[in-house]
């Protein structure tokens, strides 16, 4: 048998990125706030209870379960950025009590919160980002007395994502992206959603080294033309990973 289901929602500052590679590296959480949480890079993956309530009445409540995939896509226009995670679960069990529904009372991020840097530069001509991060979860089933697989285990992580940016040159120092992808270069990614005035609440990810793998323009009568391209994250080993994350938020306690 196999567990596990998806899980869509907005990005808050408080929840969203919880979910997002392995384990968390430094907090620091002393002092009134905004306290600082940075989710690092790590070949342990922390395990979870995911409890799926039916309308109060049961529930189906997944443990151990690991999250394989994550994506935060951050579309412009009348949508938050939202994140969806793929899971996968040994077991799955019912309850007749089911724990109760609670609401994050927060706002999340849309896409006047967002910027992006790319190979140093600022690019305020991105649109329609996403990220994807796979753990390479592995099912092993053993006799271990149950239908679900004994370990759910991250064998590998792999990064890509792709945005959209009105086209400007081919081969600009700064807006040229297709010279960039044609010559190989790797640099940094860097996105960050923030509340203007809410507190210097944010989340900001960090890719060390990305390349980009595919171009292509969209070229549209009575339109603006648009370019269309996917990266791809290397682990960096100056900085030790792949993809960091730093949440700043009103949360005090560790993660």
């Amino acid at each position: 048998a196999k567990f596990g289901g998806t899980v869509d929602g907005p990005l808050f500052p408080s929840n969203a990125i919880e979910l997002l590679v392995a384990s968390i590296g430094t907090d620091v959480v002393a002092g009134a706030g905004p306290y600082v949480h940075t989710i690092s890079q790590a070949n342990l993956l922390p395990s979870l209870t995911v409890e799926k309530n039916l309308g109060g009445y049961q529930s189906l409540q997944f443990a151990g379960s690991r999250v394989n995939k994550l994506t935060v896509k951050a579309p412009v226009g009348n949508e938050p950025v939202n994140i969806s995670a793929d899971i996968m679960a040994q077991s799955a069990a019912i309850l007749t009590s089911p724990t109760a529904v609670s609401v994050t009372n927060e706002i999340p991020f849309v896409f006047a919160e967002s910027s992006v840097t790319l190979f140093t530069h600022a690019r305020a001509d991105i649109a329609n980002l996403q990220l994807n991060i796979e753990n390479g979860v592995k099912e092993t089933y053993t006799y271990s007395g149950q239908h679900g697989p004994s370990f759910l285990t991250p064998v590998t992580l792999h990064v890509t994502g792709s945005f959209d940016v009105v086209w400007s040159s081919l081969n600009d120092a700064t807006y040229g992206d297709f010279n960039s992808m044609e010559n190989g270069t790797l640099g940094a990614l860097a996105v960050s959603f923030a509340h203007p005035g809410g507190g210097g609440y944010s989340v900001a990810l960090t890719l060390p080294q990305v390349a980009l793998a595919k171009y292509g323009n969209a070229v549209k009568l009575e339109d603006v033309i648009m370019s269309t391209l996917t990266f791809e994250a290397t682990k960096s080993f100056s900085s030790g990973y792949s993809i960091q994350a730093v949440v700043t938020n009103g949360i005090s306690a560790a993660y």
